[in-house]
């Protein structure tokens, strides 16, 4: 198989026919994030950026814009926004005929959020250069706002968005009563951020579909793989996701370098909210 088809097949084909990851394209984005993070880890330290609390909560938005934007073209791709007919029609005729947000490779995983990841790289740099500090993040979360209500009228099953909160935030409460004091920034957050990715991923799979015969499936390959030992069930997926969760947080706590460990734990916290916001979101439209 020459270059041009190991391409196409384990990266393009994937993206095109819908048919989520693979043991070769999961293994190279992950190889490309780390890379990713470390140079992006190396730029931000030259400047100065000191990651602590306060740079941890200027990131949140720009999560949270990656996985409203990226369930607006799963809106499309689904053909829910086309049969929308209330009040906001025109608005969604006027974003359909835009292409925007079309199904394709800047718009689905891994390319929305490089796109987004780009932004924020940008916006976030510029804004710890010109001590305007709030100015990136201030955009994201008005961009984040501006997705989330696109997508407000298409919301039909908030019950279930509800339920995949409560388990996250029963979770990270027990944590936090449990782990009282630790030296990473917002260490609950990155519990809570694996916990609602479990969350979601569960109560997806497990629960709405069963309920109402849904056809959501997962696409990643090691929950696909844990699934299939356990008969089936998201349920471990969720407990490993956590109890990681919980052992990275500890392992850092032993980490002196105070910028070190909390950029590894935004790390946990963005790859753990990303999907767990836009599996939540996507289950709370029906797309």
């Amino acid at each position: 198989m020459d270059v041009g088809a190991f391409i196409e097949e384990y990266f393009i084909k994937p993206i095109v026919m819908h048919e989520g990851y693979n043991s070769i394209n999961t293994l190279t984005y992950a190889i490309i994030a780390v890379a990713s993070a470390y140079i992006i880890y190396k730029l931000f330290t030259r400047a100065g950026v000191k990651f602590d609390r306060e740079f941890i909560i200027r990131t949140i938005p720009y999560v949270l814009l990656g996985s409203t934007a990226r369930v607006v073209t799963d809106s499309i791709d689904t053909g829910a926004m086309q049969a929308y007919d209330g009040m906001l029609k025109p608005i969604y005729l006027a974003i359909l005929n835009s292409h925007v947000y079309d199904y394709g490779i800047l718009t689905t995983s891994p390319g929305i959020y490089v796109v987004i990841g780009l932004f924020a790289i940008a916006s976030m740099y510029y804004s710890y250069r010109s001590k305007n500090y709030d100015f990136g993040p201030k955009a994201a979360f008005a961009l984040f706002l501006l997705h989330l209500f696109i997508l407000i009228p298409l919301m039909k099953n908030v019950l279930f968005a509800l339920i995949i909160l409560a388990i996250a935030s029963a979770i990270t409460y027990v944590y936090s009563l449990i782990i009282k004091k630790n030296p990473v920034a917002l260490h609950w957050l990155v519990v809570f951020a694996q916990a609602l990715d479990g969350a979601a991923t569960f109560v997806t799979l497990d629960v709405f579909n069963k309920m109402s015969g849904g056809g959501y499936v997962e696409q990643h390959v090691f929950a696909n793989a844990l699934a299939g030992t356990f008969g089936g069930s998201m349920l471990p997926f969720l407990f490993i996701k956590v109890v990681l969760a919980a052992a990275i947080v500890h392992i850092l706590g032993d980490e002196r370098d105070a910028n070190e460990r909390n950029f590894i734990a935004l790390i946990i916290i963005i790859l753990g909210m990303a999907p767990g916001v836009r599996d939540m979101l996507r289950l709370t439209c029906g797309v």
